[in-house]
């Protein structure tokens, strides 16, 4: 049974410098600790827990504390580090800026789901034709939580600071969809949960993973945490997020031809678990989308072409087809802010149903075949970005113009005004001039 969540009645908390903290909300529990809000909105606590779901008085926080203190962590890195440990209690303090959620708020399930479903909201007109209704409410939350476009927004900022960890020589060990923080209405992106950082140091250290996102060879214990390791969780929680399913829950788990192969067969003989869906997140079965191997087919989720660009679903299936097996074949983190990034900006939102899809690969909405509405391309070569027509002023982004920086690759370059009418964008006036690489193209809108 799951522990209570402490509330603001709990008595403070007391930290090493004579702070105290009030407690209001749990923002997120794992198999390692639990995040709480407290009063103080820039602020959080993380208490860890021990096997009964009770803070653990065992843990050796503050050797832990000293030991994150003196990683090589890159300046203004978005990563939440502890702030000062607890006093009378296992638990530190660390920085959380106000309005964040975790990146499982993108999910339709638990207690969220039962909430909608609790609520029966009236769907829109492209979602009544829907006959499996909680097939409706997923989209229906997807479109609400910002659709592809936000999605891929998340996650790109997500693998630039995992890049710039790596490029430091660090692996932080634990990436899932709680510990992965989004403003909920800004663009801020945090990971939050730094106790697993450390230096790479090959086959040895200790490794913790979440249920479902550990690398297979974490999961078996045949090495350790490693920057390829967090490609892999990074991987999942993309696939996860943006096709909202797992990568690796196919037939083979769904649909098992062995009745005696559910949770309560007997082991097998080459120490793998004998439940299907721990055999699936250990790697033992094919991605649901490989190539060359159908057993493990799923047809569950979104179409993968509606979701990811055809340079994701490369980065995918070589991450989950010959990484699977073969770790120094999965795609470095690097590749992933990239593509992800590179997908964003040809992605374009539908005003008629507030779900986004990719401008190049479709004349109207494929959701709700509303057309597609008129746009501008912003043409560098260094890349391309889609602007829709109810953007007066457009910030040009770094990236536009320069190598791919984890850092700056948001900051604003240029600002242009465009106008649809006359076709033309200018700089907006006081500014500099555009270079001469930029171009911009003007497509209508479709009938």
């Amino acid at each position: 049974m799951d522990k209570p969540a402490r509330t603001a009645h709990t008595k403070p908390l007391c930290d090493d410098y004579g702070n105290q903290h009030y407690l209001t909300e749990e923002l997120a529990r794992g198999g390692q600790g639990v995040v709480y809000r407290t009063r103080d909105a820039d602020l959080a606590i993380k208490q860890p827990l021990d096997t009964s779901g009770e803070p653990d008085t065992k843990a050796d926080l503050r050797r832990r504390f000293q030991n994150i203190r003196l990683l090589p962590i890159p300046s203004r890195i978005p990563v939440s580090l502890p702030l000062a440990i607890l006093r009378d209690e296992p638990g530190y303090v660390m920085r959380l800026l106000n309005g964040m959620k975790p990146f499982n708020f993108f999910d339709l399930d638990g207690d969220a789901k039962k909430a909608l479903e609790s609520q029966n909201p009236a769907l829109p007109r492209w979602l009544a034709a829907v006959p499996d209704r909680e097939l409706a409410l997923r989209l229906w939350h997807y479109a609400n939580t910002g659709s592809t476009r936000r999605r891929l927004f998340a996650l790109a900022e997500c693998a630039s600071i995992l890049a710039r960890l790596h490029s430091a020589g660090l692996v932080y060990g634990d990436i899932s969809a709680d510990n992965a923080f989004i403003a909920e209405h800004a663009s801020d992106v945090w990971l939050i949960d730094a106790d697993n950082m450390r230096l790479e140091m090959p086959g040895e250290g200790t490794s913790v993973y979440t249920p479902g996102y550990g690398a297979p060879e974490v999961v078996r214990a045949t090495d350790a945490s490693r920057p390829r390791s967090d490609c892999w969780a990074f991987a999942v929680m993309a696939f996860k997020t943006l096709a909202l399913c797992h990568p690796f829950i196919g037939k083979k788990v769904l649909e098992p031809e062995d009745e005696d192969s559910g949770w309560d067969a007997e082991p097998t003989t080459d120490e793998r678990p004998a439940d299907l869906q721990d055999q699936a997140y250990a790697g033992y079965f094919p991605f649901i989308d490989d190539e060359d191997d159908d057993s493990n087919e799923g047809d569950t989720g979104l179409p993968r072409e509606l979701v990811a660009t055809a340079g994701l679903r490369r980065l995918f299936h070589e991450t989950f087809g010959a990484g699977r097996n073969q770790p120094h074949r999965r795609p470095t983190i690097a590749f992933w802010a990239l593509e992800l990034k590179k997908a964003f900006d040809l992605s374009l939102q539908c005003h008629a149903c507030a779900m986004s899809y990719f401008a190049d690969n479709h004349t109207q909405c494929p959701f709700c075949r509303a057309p597609r509405p008129p746009f501008a391309r912003a043409i560098t070569p260094r890349g391309e970005i889609v602007i829709p027509a109810d953007a007066k002023e457009f910030s040009l982004p770094h990236r536009l113009f320069h190598p791919f920086s984890f850092e700056h690759n948001n900051a604003q370059a240029y600002e242009a005004v465009l106008d649809f009418d006359d076709k033309t964008a200018h700089p907006v006036r006081g500014t500099k001039t555009f270079p001469d690489t930029l171009v911009f193209k003007f497509a209508g809108a479709e009938k």
